[in-house]
């Protein structure tokens, strides 16, 4: 971070920030943890306070980061992350207990044995591609919004942009909510509301692109159907092997990113294609392949 905010050269801020872009990996690592040291009625919960905690802090750094680089510069947003990120390290030392591994052996055959537990547990491929396709809906509507809402009739500054990340927020926060009631319902129920309601958020989009009601109505809906789907397949991959729990979260959260480039690469495609009608495409599609699995799998 503190690289970014100080260089000139764009070559060392792609380094730095592909640096950085490999350690965010390190709060996904708090999710099977929270399953581990949970109760298993408490585990689908406790799950989603950690997921709702990560996405209230991503949606919430866009209105922070749109305000303070409307107001101050974008190397400002950089220093102040630096420090938190401080802040962060000194807290994480002090408060996260000392976990041994659960794996013996090489770095290589860690390796090997991810490709073991995707061939023992058909599951695991399933809850992850489904996901890894909603994620990538969910991607397409975020990655390219800035772009729509700087265009007419909006014709949004960039702080005002930041404060849609707070309708995001309200999507996030139902993660606890529904991280409780994962078992009670089941996966394949929570499968369907959510790919019903991105459907539903992607015609929002689509009918209400030129108001700011059918933005905000459509980013609310979108992030709690995501909620659904993520949840739901990410507390119930943790049942499947609690021994290997780190493992198969890597294979998930992998596959999940997987799907988020792939909606961010056709979403940057199609909107210079089709503008904001080609987004909603990508959107709607990713999510309607996301449906066909689990109608397909029927777990």
């Amino acid at each position: 971070m503190l690289t970014i905010g100080l260089s000139h050269d764009i070559h060392l801020i792609l380094g730095a920030s592909l640096l950085t872009g490999i350690c965010s990996v390190i709060p996904q690592i708090f999710i099977p943890i929270a399953s581990q040291f949970s109760k298993p009625e408490n585990k689908g919960r406790n799950v989603g306070i950690v997921v709702s905690g990560l996405l209230t802090g991503i949606l919430a750094s866009r209105v922070v980061s749109g305000f303070v680089g409307e107001w101050f510069g974008w190397r400002e947003m950089y220093f102040i992350a630096a420090g938190l990120m401080f802040i962060c390290a000194i807290v994480v030392l002090s408060i996260l207990p000392n976990i041994q591994p659960n794996f013996k052996g090489k770095y290589s055959d860690l390796m090997k044995s991810l490709f073991s537990l995707l061939k023992e547990y058909p599951q695991l491929r399933i809850y992850s591609i489904r996901s890894g396709l909603a994620f990538g809906s969910f991607l397409a509507m975020w990655s390219c919004l800035a772009f729509k809402m700087g265009e007419a009739p909006f014709f949004a500054s960039s702080d005002v942009i930041g404060l849609l990340g707070l309708c995001g927020v309200a999507g996030a926060l139902s993660a606890s909510l529904v991280g409780k009631y994962v078992k009670q319902v089941g996966v394949r129920p929570f499968n369907f509301i959510g790919c019903a309601l991105l459907l539903f958020a992607w015609l929002l989009l689509y009918m209400g692109e030129n108001l700011y009601a059918g933005i905000i109505a459509g980013i609310i809906i979108i992030d709690v159907g995501m909620q659904c789907i993520q949840l739901s397949n990410q507390t119930s991959i943790f049942e499947l092997c609690p021994k290997a729990s780190n493992r198969i979260n890597t294979i998930f959260m992998t596959t999940y990113f997987i799907g988020g480039s792939l909606g961010t690469f056709l979403a940057g495609t199609f909107w210079q294609l089709h503008g904001w009608h080609g987004v909603v495409g990508v959107g709607a599609i990713l999510t309607s392949l996301s449906l066909l699995i689990t109608i397909l799998s029927k777990k």
